[in-house]
């Protein structure tokens, strides 16, 4: 009896999701055993409740008269104290979220997840790093005359893999591994065969206000036609071609109408997880959004006098990427505990927030609010129309998609005139810069250090 007493008193206070009084405790244990002696309950769940308290692995705990979960309260202990070192505040019940004015501070308040996914890829640095620094520049090697831009589609457990993996390390935001269709992209220099940088593209976000907003979507438009659209979750050059403006060359290649027939080819003919459906591949609109508010590398992209990279709007300002030291792990842990089992994971169909609805429940569960993940960092929301009718086709309102003629070439030549010239004349201390570099650069997020290169 004395287990039953147990699990009973720990589904009480998990139903509660707060701290409870004897006596509440006492007053819905019935719910949970039936066949419990009212006459002697206070008296059994008393000692039960006294004997585990004073046990050093006991799974309950005592205070100011109120009996809890002791891993509820050591969790909520554990996120609070986090919460508070990245700058947050509680005042009577309410959260207030750190103030941040600028890159610089957004950067500082990404350091700790930085730290965090440097110390998941140590094992992985220490064996690969040496052989992939070799893929990078220095700075006397680059001939700007003789540069020509080279893509390549990067294919799972790879050399070119781990190159993309290496590199993603440079970002002062941390990646995300995308969600859905993947398909990610080196782009070489083919004069030095070294790295210039890397996009990626995945499938978007189902809710994106803005992005509806912009189209003129419903619900039902969107999930009919959602499948024409994907993400740039992550794009970016690398030192030194970062100094030469190569984020926007990588930009630029993102919309190339050779993308879009690589991710055609990829995708043509094969049933949709979710729908089981055999979908239209082709690509109306990309869209991507800014990590450190106003992005440098979007900002001004123009080709033959039009905008590349058109401004829609915000984010809300919501995540989890201020839950580090291994806290979103043991929060998804706890809930599975308490859930048993019935947690999403990150598997595809079931979306891109599942982190986020796994934390917010998972909150609830040890007495926190969900709003915890409104961090307040907005993002700049970019929409890249690769049609001249992608709102229409995007409505449903046409089939024949009039897809612009963004040649790889074409849009190549004309970067390499507009920016990397003049760059180089201005900029020519990237000649001196030396692929170590990029390994100091990584190697700087254990310890929080400036010296990240995205925008």
């Amino acid at each position: 009896m004395n287990r039953e007493i147990k699990e009973g008193v720990q589904s009480v206070l998990i139903k509660a999701r707060k701290s409870l009084k004897l006596e509440e405790i006492i007053e819905n244990i019935p719910e949970y055993i039936s066949e419990l002696d009212d006459s002697k309950t206070k008296e059994r769940v008393w000692r039960l409740l006294i004997c585990e308290v004073q046990k050093p692995d006991g799974l309950f705990i005592c205070s100011n008269g109120k009996y809890d979960l002791l891993k509820r309260v050591d969790l909520r202990e554990r996120v609070k104290n986090e919460l508070e070192s990245n700058g947050f505040g509680f005042s009577y019940g309410q959260i207030i979220r750190p103030k941040l004015k600028n890159k610089e501070d957004i950067r500082r308040f990404h350091a700790p997840a930085r730290a965090d996914k440097y110390g998941e890829n140590k094992d992985f640095l220490e064996k690969n790093e040496e052989k992939l620094l070799t893929f990078f520049a220095n700075g006397d090697e680059i001939n700007i005359e003789e540069f020509w831009p080279k893509l390549e589609v990067v294919e799972a457990n790879t050399l070119q893999s781990d190159i993309f993996k290496y590199a993603t390390l440079l970002w002062s935001v941390p990646v995300s591994q995308g969600f859905g269709r993947r398909v990610r992209f080196l782009v070489w220099d083919e004069y030095t065969g070294k790295l210039v940088g890397i996009f990626a593209l995945g499938d978007p976000v189902f809710n994106l206000g803005c992005r509806d907003r912009w189209i003129g979507w419903d619900h039902e438009d969107r999930s009919e036609r959602l499948y024409n659209v994907m993400d740039v979750f992550v794009l970016g050059s690398v030192p030194p071609y970062n100094t030469l403006l190569g984020g926007k060359l990588v930009a630029m290649l993102a919309t190339s109408g050779h993308v879009q027939e690589i991710i055609r080819c990829r995708y043509e003919g094969k049933k949709t997880v979710i729908q089981g459906k055999n979908k239209d591949p082709r690509l109306a609109l990309l869209t991507t959004s800014s990590a450190l508010g106003k992005s440098s590398i979007y900002d001004r992209i123009r080709y033959n006098d039009r905008v590349l990279y058109q401004r829609i709007g915000e984010s809300e300002g919501w995540g989890h990427f201020h839950l580090n030291h291994g806290l979103f792990g043991a929060l998804r842990f706890y809930l599975e505990e308490v859930k048993e089992g019935k947690v999403l994971g990150n598997r595809f169909g079931e979306g891109p927030n599942w982190k986020i609805r796994t934390a917010k429940a998972a909150l609830s569960q040890i007495g926190l609010p969900g709003n915890i993940l409104k961090h307040g960092i907005k993002r700049e929301v970019y929409g890249i129309p690769l049609a001249c009718n992608f709102k229409d086709f995007l409505m449903g309102k046409e089939t024949n998609l009039e897809s612009f003629d963004l040649a790889f070439d074409d849009l190549a030549s004309y970067w390499k005139e507009r920016w990397l010239k003049g760059r180089a004349k201005k900029k020519p201390e990237f000649i001196k810069h030396k692929k170590e570099r990029v390994s100091e650069i990584i190697h700087s997020a254990v310890m929080n250090k400036e010296g990240s290169i995205d925008e």
